[in-house]
């Protein structure tokens, strides 16, 4: 009785393991979808991979997007999205861009060739019944040319 109690609770405590947070794996389809004086919108898909050995729902993400170390905006996802194991996904997202921030160092921008995207903040993952508030952390360079050519 004692040795099945502790099977058990072995069997339980691995599979509540708090899942690992996706790998961020790129930007694709980029488009602006409002242009502003102050303000734009700025839509796009994710690349993320997902190192589970099981999937995953995402119920909620809330994040916040700074380019070279500069508040650009702030995503928020409430939409479920599905998330295979062992496998890429993608998240579509929408983000309205501050472009005062942005603007300040465009010139910087421009002839540095490259961005700093980082992206901080947290989400939300469902495994069958079970939440987990996990935390994110991207921060990636991205070619400023390869972005432009992806604005549709």
């Amino acid at each position: 009785m004692q040795w099945s109690c502790i099977f058990c609770f072995m069997i339980f405590s691995v599979g509540c393991k708090q899942p690992l947070a996706p790998d961020y794996l790129g930007i694709e389809s980029v488009t602006i979808t409002k242009i502003g004086i102050n303000e734009s919108r700025v839509a796009g898909s994710i690349i993320f991979y997902n190192p589970n050995h099981f999937h995953l729902q995402l119920k909620h993400a809330d994040v916040t997007i700074s380019i070279n170390d500069k508040y650009a905006g702030h995503c928020i996802i409430d939409s479920t999205v599905q998330i295979p194991k062992r496998d890429s996904f993608l998240i579509p997202v929408s983000v309205n861009i501050d472009l005062k921030n942005i603007m300040s160092n465009a010139l910087q921008l421009l002839l540095n060739g490259k961005v700093k995207v980082n992206a901080d903040g947290f989400v939300r993952l469902k495994k069958s019944l079970i939440g987990f508030k996990v935390p994110v952390h991207f921060e990636e360079y991205e070619r400023v040319d390869s972005l432009l050519q992806q604005i549709h």
